[in-house]
């Protein structure tokens, strides 16, 4: 019990915190937190991890967050790394030098590729995440508006078949269009139906529908704050999306 309340105050909770106070404290906290951010705190990180998996094991809470779980051993294991890192870049200039210098064979022959594949390699590293991409306003829009049309039904099975077979594409065939489209469904569903979310279940309670969207955004980048963002932003243009259209102002008369 000692170690339960001890994860509890590592995510800042009350050990009477319900699993939907959890998952939003986590969250919360390893974004903010998140060793890749500006500020971020790697040894915080993975405290959060360690409680966050305790209690979940504790609580037998539904796992849509895994993802965070190796937090503490890759950054152990990087930092491990670094002197064979650094070994190897000073082995790779030296012998760039050398083949490009003026001993070098044929060095204008060789220095064009070498340089060539250290400007991809550049390139490659420096590549924006695939979640900083502009969203697809209009598949999020369309897809909010069917929930809508689907939940004047109130028809519980359409609406999560709906959600299924969105995700079954996205699984199949992973992209950021069908994310776009899976999020902004899915949103629009809760805001909606505006159920309570301390008391929520189904396949439309806030637990389940972040582990499918998270689920479906780890397949496409392993950038847990760009994620994050996109996803908020999805829900944004969803919530837009329902807003009543606005009447047109009526004629002056002269």
């Amino acid at each position: 019990m000692a170690e339960d309340a001890s994860a509890y105050a590592a995510l800042g909770l009350e050990p009477d915190a319900d699993d939907a106070e959890i998952e939003r404290a986590y969250k919360r906290l390893i974004k903010e937190h998140h060793p890749d951010r500006e500020g971020g705190d790697a040894t915080r990180a993975a405290e959060i991890n360690r409680a966050y998996r305790e209690l979940r094991s504790v609580r037998h809470l539904k796992p849509p967050l895994d993802f965070h779980d190796d937090y503490d051993e890759r950054f152990a294991s990087g930092r491990r790394g670094w002197p064979a890192f650094v070994l190897t870049a000073f082995a790779a200039i030296v012998a760039l030098l050398f083949l490009t210098g003026p001993f070098g064979l044929s060095a204008d022959a060789i220095r064009s590729p070498v340089l060539q594949q250290f400007a991809a390699k550049h390139d490659k590293s420096a590549a924006a995440d695939p979640m900083d991409q502009p969203l697809h306003i209009a598949a999020i829009t369309a897809a909010a508006r069917r929930a809508q049309l689907l939940s004047r039904t109130r028809d519980e099975m359409a609406l999560a078949n709906a959600s299924r077979d969105c995700h079954h594409a996205l699984r199949n065939d992973p992209s950021l269009l069908q994310l776009d489209r899976c999020a902004a469904f899915d949103d629009a569903v809760v805001q909606l139906q505006d159920r309570d979310p301390l008391r929520d279940q189904g396949p439309f309670s806030e637990l389940a529908v972040t582990g499918r969207l998270w689920s479906g955004a780890t397949a496409l980048s392993d950038d847990y704050v760009a994620i994050d963002s996109r996803l908020d932003r999805i829900r944004l243009q969803a919530e837009l999306a329902l807003l009543p259209a606005a009447s047109p102002a009526p004629a002056h008369q002269n």
